[in-house]
């Protein structure tokens, strides 16, 4: 199991789930939606062995080939990931927060569905 999305009181919070909470050493990440830039279905850095620059520093798991769950560090900054199949993910853009980016494998729902309803919460 992946990641859920929730949007609640103007924040948005991702729930992890199942063994991927022990490997990230979190179970949730919660921002203001305020501080979401953008959010991409399927994106280039959800193939995680191609940008991943550095993971002794962060806190979670990485396993080239296999997944990434944790704050893993890209060229960018710290980003939060919890991906297995680069297929199922979105990306969170954000902008006044210590990670550059939540990159999420959704569990119980579609990368556009999540798109379009993260999107109408921002206006």
């Amino acid at each position: 199991m992946a990641a859920s999305i929730e949007l609640r009181d103007g924040d948005l919070i991702v729930h992890i789930h199942g063994w991927d909470m022990l490997r990230a050493m979190r179970g949730s990440v919660r921002v203001p939606l305020a501080h979401v830039t953008g959010i991409r279905p399927r994106p280039p850095e959800a193939h995680f062995d191609d940008v991943i620059v550095d993971t002794p520093l962060g806190v979670g798991v990485y396993v080239p080939g296999d997944y990434a769950v944790g704050t893993l560090y890209l060229r960018d900054g710290r980003s939060f990931y919890d991906v297995h199949d680069p297929d199922k993910t979105v990306a969170i853009d954000l902008r006044h927060e210590d990670l550059t980016h939540l990159v999420l494998e959704l569990d119980d729902e579609a990368p556009e569905e999540a798109v379009r309803r993260i999107e109408r919460a921002l206006g």
